[in-house]
């Protein structure tokens, strides 16, 4: 079956991935939020698949190398989706907010590769793994500078790891979702603010409605398997149309 590794699964998109690539991995589910992470791993092995939960600080190099660590045997795929987000404009962000924004995405992406990619490398069968970037890589939102700027780091940094690590049949790409209806969206809202947001987000969608993490993780499930042996490098936007290029 193969191994896969999964941060950020305590919730969201890598909530939904993690259940989907249950059906054909062994799926071990990182995240910092033990509650959590352990409703996700339950919920897998309550439907008969194979989880097992692994506490991480993306942010910390000790932590995420432990993480890497604790796979037994081979990982053959990996699926890097940990992220916070923080409002606020490029006037009003703290120093101290964008470093955190900065240190869990793009740190905590890069700990999550390096570590993960000397392993796949040493091991000598190729791999996969998908990153998490987002729209607003390459598009403008206002009032997410620090989101912004992290999210584009985070593509960026794909398309390098990807050409240094093609020979040793590895691909690596990013995934950039358009809005999905999950925690991090809702998070910093009132349930009034957050109805009035995804109707005003709804509204701009050409498909018309919020995505749903299970769509998203049917992309990540496509770019770790098979089918995509010939993709690498590349940002794929599940996105009901809000960004077309």
């Amino acid at each position: 079956m193969g191994n896969v590794l999964i941060t950020g699964a305590a919730s969201g998109i890598a909530r939904a991935a993690a259940k989907r690539l249950s059906a054909r991995m062994t799926v071990y589910a990182a995240d910092i939020d033990a509650a959590g992470l352990a409703e996700t791993v339950d919920g897998i092995v309550a439907a008969g698949g194979d989880a097992k939960a692994v506490e991480v600080d993306v942010s910390n190099r000790e932590s995420v190398e432990s993480m890497v660590a604790s796979v037994d045997g081979g990982i053959e795929a990996a699926f890097f989706a940990a992220g916070i987000h923080i409002r606020g404009t490029a006037e009003t962000v703290s120093e101290e907010d964008w470093d955190r924004m900065i240190g869990v995405h793009v740190k905590g992406t890069f700990l999550c590769c390096q570590a993960t990619l000397r392993r796949m490398r040493a091991q000598g069968t190729g791999g996969a793994i998908v990153t998490m970037s987002s729209d607003y890589a390459v598009m403008a939102v206002p009032g997410g500078a620090a989101y912004c700027a992290a999210k584009a780091a985070i593509h960026s940094l794909t398309k390098s790891i990807a050409q240094e690590f093609a020979p040793d049949r590895i691909r690596v790409n990013a995934l950039g979702p358009g809005p999905i209806d999950t925690p991090i969206l809702r998070s910093g809202r009132t349930d009034e603010e957050y109805d009035a947001a995804r109707k005003r987000l709804a509204d701009n969608l050409p498909i018309g409605r919020l995505g749903q993490p299970e769509e998203v993780a049917a992309v990540v499930d496509f770019l770790l398997g098979e089918r995509s042996s010939y993709i690498t490098g590349q940002i794929v936007h599940p996105n009901g149309g809000q960004l077309t290029w």
